[in-house]
């Protein structure tokens, strides 16, 4: 086999781990939309604009509503990490949510308000009233 043959051979081999290694990667993403997509809120939450929690991040990070509207959060985690939605002025917290659970909470007059994850604080997130 001449050189320039077996160099062609190489690159294309080179070329293909390359595209394995893609394929690999976009799995992983289909893996995680996903598990986001089958996660849902309960019938509790009828109504609510729904906030899902997962990959260490509210989803959305910032959402409106009108004024005497209502919000769940739901863990989406596709393992067993627990979240909270916790308000930054201490007004309300939903306690520790395992994945599936859901916390429900009305808002009555217009504001801003911040909230956090009690166990992760780095995960931030606003619920707008209006």
């Amino acid at each position: 086999m001449s050189a320039h043959k077996m160099a062609s051979i190489a690159i294309l081999a080179a070329m293909g781990g390359g595209l394995a290694a893609g394929c690999v990667s976009d799995r992983s993403t289909g893996n995680e939309t996903l598990t986001a997509t089958t996660c849902s809120a309960p019938s509790s939450a009828a109504g609510a604009t729904v906030v899902f929690i997962r990959s260490f991040t509210f989803d959305p990070n910032a959402i409106h509503i009108k004024a005497g509207g209502s919000v769940a959060w739901v863990n989406c985690e596709p393992t067993n990490i627990p979240h909270t939605a916790t308000d930054d002025a201490g007004s309300y917290d939903s306690g520790s949510l395992s994945p599936g659970a859901a916390y429900v909470k009305s808002f009555a007059t217009p504001g801003t308000f911040d909230y956090h994850c009690a166990i992760h604080p780095g995960m931030k997130a606003s619920v707008v009233v209006e």
